[in-house]
């Protein structure tokens, strides 16, 4: 092991390199990719039309025929409507699916739950939650309410519903639970408990994660236009075949709006650590 001396006249033993590991694994695993995909009958190299990627790139983020800049940005103004739609359906889901998300979170965590069965029982509903796509659940919301903001709502609320349960009792069941015990200890309710002893603990987390998952919704949002949605995955939908501008200066709108999220998030997170 290599030493460096310090100016006190001291020896610490400088760490191992943990690229040296990290590295040959990353290059074995795309090897091992590579010949996964040589290996499927239908990839053949001379299909890949990486001359397209600039062609479709141009067409997004410059006017079509005779349209100018102006047109160009004129039209984002006009997503102004749909861009608020995508507010509020994110918004309301994420709220409602996170709210949803607390009581089925805490009966999830064995430290709270003692009894096996309950919080297993728990965990396999989100579990099923979970694993159904976004898409999904706005087709089955579309099928029992209609097409609209509505399907949108209900469909971000169930996805934010299992994100939230399965990052929140993974959380709880992280937390110091000495001072729940000594409050249970003291004659306090397990409701008492957890309000005055746990919550203090997860709170700036949970807001944290409210956060990361209302910017997961804002991009998803976009696909469920597809489906009956509204929002600016509309404007996407409705202009993908001939209009590649306006799809470009949508996804501009998506961008921007994304961005102004991860600041406000980010600023958030600092102001709670």
């Amino acid at each position: 092991m290599n030493k460096i001396a310090l100016p006190n006249g001291k020896f610490v033993v400088k760490p191992f390199n943990k690229m040296w590991i990290v590295l040959p694994i990353l290059v074995g695993l795309v090897v091992l990719f590579w010949q996964f995909i040589r290996m499927d009958p239908a990839f053949q190299p001379e299909n890949i039309k990486l001359d397209q990627l600039k062609i479709i790139l141009v067409k997004l983020f410059t006017p079509k025929g005779n349209r100018t800049w102006e047109d160009y940005f004129k039209f984002m103004l006009k997503l102004e409507n749909p861009l608020i739609a995508t507010l509020k359906m994110c918004f309301a889901g994420t709220i409602i699916g996170s709210l949803l998300a607390i009581p089925f979170a805490i009966l999830s965590s064995k430290n709270i739950v003692k009894y096996p069965p309950i919080y297993w029982g728990f965990r396999t509903l989100l579990n099923l939650f979970r694993t159904i796509p976004m898409v999904v659940l706005a087709i089955i919301a579309v099928l029992f309410i209609g097409t609209g903001l509505l399907a949108g709502i209900i469909a971000i609320t169930l996805f934010t519903f299992g994100v939230m349960s399965k990052m929140l009792y993974e959380v709880i069941e992280t937390v110091d639970m000495n001072p729940y015990e000594a409050l249970e200890s003291t004659g306090a309710n397990r409701v008492t408990a957890f309000r005055f002893a746990v919550v203090p603990q997860i709170m700036p987390i949970f807001i944290s994660y409210l956060l990361y998952v209302f910017e997961i919704n804002i991009r998803a949002s976009a696909i469920l236009a597809y489906v009956g949605a509204e929002g600016l995955g509309v404007a996407i939908k409705d202009n993908t075949l001939y209009n590649y501008d306006r799809v470009g200066a949508t996804i501009m709108v998506l961008l921007v709006l994304v961005l102004i999220i991860q600041t406000f998030s980010g600023w958030v997170r600092r102001r709670l650590q």
